[in-house]
């Protein structure tokens, strides 16, 4: 419970550092997961004993939290951070604020994301960044040019895959120690055992 407490702030960070180019948000995958997985060994560890399927499940579940926080925060950030592009590159507001533009443009978007990759919402978002990533002109009234994610398509999805994968690694190196402890103490029980025998 700890572990997946932090996970769901972690998962908000992370959203953040999936978007940086060249990959280099893969390093804080594993330095928040390493962190992650220190606290709850830290609260964990004065528990116990665990078995080795219990902290399988308990990481997996940090895990799980974790990239899905970010993954849904990145995705409902979409509509409100290509809007911003938009503004920002349109001279004609059509006698709108830039506000209720660029509300007016990310509204627009959602639309988008529903009708051509339904359901829209996360599942939308993962199917448009694998296929294009891109807002071309015409595709919803507000652009007037091609908008596009600085990572998409394929490089995107392999980013996401090792994402997770160094999220995982950062947390399963501190947590899956919880079972090696349960299996050295009881390893050292029963070499008591033997030796009162």
């Amino acid at each position: 419970m700890a572990g997946v407490a932090i996970a769901l702030p972690t998962g908000w960070l992370l959203s953040y550092a999936g978007s940086l180019p060249f990959m280099l948000g893969l390093f804080f995958f594993v330095l928040l997961g390493l962190i992650g997985g220190a606290i709850t060994f830290r609260v964990a560890k004065t528990g116990g004993p665990y078995g080795r399927g219990a902290v399988l499940l308990g990481t997996t579940a940090i895990v799980a939290v974790g990239c899905g926080t970010a993954l849904i925060k990145e995705a409902s950030d979409v509509p409100r951070d290509l809007a911003k592009q938009i503004t920002s590159g349109t001279r004609d507001l059509a006698g709108q604020s830039p506000d209720e533009f660029r509300k007016k443009a990310a509204g627009e978007i959602r639309d988008f994301l529903l009708t051509r990759y339904p359901p829209g919402g996360v599942l939308g978002y993962v199917r448009w960044m694998l296929e294009s990533g891109q807002l071309q002109p015409g595709d919803i009234p507000s652009a007037g040019r091609t908008i596009s994610r600085t990572v998409r398509g394929w490089f995107w999805g392999i980013q996401l895959v090792l994402s997770i994968a160094f999220f995982a690694f950062g947390v399963s190196s501190q947590t899956l120690s919880l079972a090696a402890r349960e299996a050295k103490s009881a390893a050292a029980e029963s070499g008591l055992e033997r030796s009162a025998g």
